[in-house]
C-alpha cells in the first residue's frame, strides 16, 4: 500500500513530517561531533542560532532542514508542532546551558548540557523521544494539580 508523501514545502502544518524532525536532529548531532573532534566549543553556536531561528521564525527557516531532509528517507510519519516545539526549546536551553558554561570556565557544568542535548539527541534518533515524555510528564503534573485545586 502506497502512502503519499508529504508535502515537500515548507508551509506551516500542524504536523510535521519525521524525516525534517530528523534532519534537524542530525544537524545537531553534527555540529556537537564536529566541536568534541576540532575542539571548538564554539560550533554548538551554530546550532543555537538554527534553532532560535527556527523558534522565532518556523520550521521553514531552519537551517539544518533544508540541508539534511533532502538526504534523508521522506516520511509519512509526522511529529506534532507542539512537541516539535517543546522539544526546541530544550535544546535551546541545553545550548546555552553549554555555552554560557563555557564562556564561565565551569567545565563540569557545561559538559552535564552538552550530555544532556547529545543524549537527548541520540535518544531521539534511535527512536525514543526523551523532550516528548517529559512534555506528557509535564502535561500529566498540571492536570493532577489542577484536579486537586478543583476539589
Amino acid at each position: 500500500m502506497s502512502h503519499p508523501s508529504p508535502s515537500p514545502s515548507f508551509e506551516c502544518a500542524d504536523d510535521i513530517p519525521m524525516h525534517w524532525v530528523r534532519a534537524n536532529q542530525v544537524g545537531i548531532l553534527l555540529c556537537v561531533i564536529i566541536s568534541i573532534i576540532i575542539g571548538q566549543p564554539w560550533i554548538l553556536a551554530i546550532a543555537l542560532v538554527v534553532q532560535l531561528t527556527a523558534r522565532w521564525f518556523g520550521v521553514q527557516y531552519n537551517l539544518f532542514i533544508r540541508l539534511f531532509a533532502r538526504l534523508l528517507p521522506t516520511s509519512t510519519r509526522t511529529e506534532s508542532r507542539v512537541l516539535l516545539r517543546f522539544n526546541n526549546l530544550l535544546a535551546i536551553i541545553f545550548l546555552l546551558g553549554y555555552l554560557t558554561a563555557i564562556t564561565l570556565s565551569a567545565t563540569i557544568t557545561s559538559y552535564v548540557f552538552l550530555g544532556m542535548l547529545t543524549i537527548a539527541v541520540v535518544l531521539a534518533l534511535s527512536g525514543f523521544c526523551l523532550g516528548c515524555f517529559m512534555y506528557y510528564q509535564w502535561k500529566q503534573f498540571w492536570i493532577r494539580r489542577n484536579t486537586r485545586t478543583k476539589s
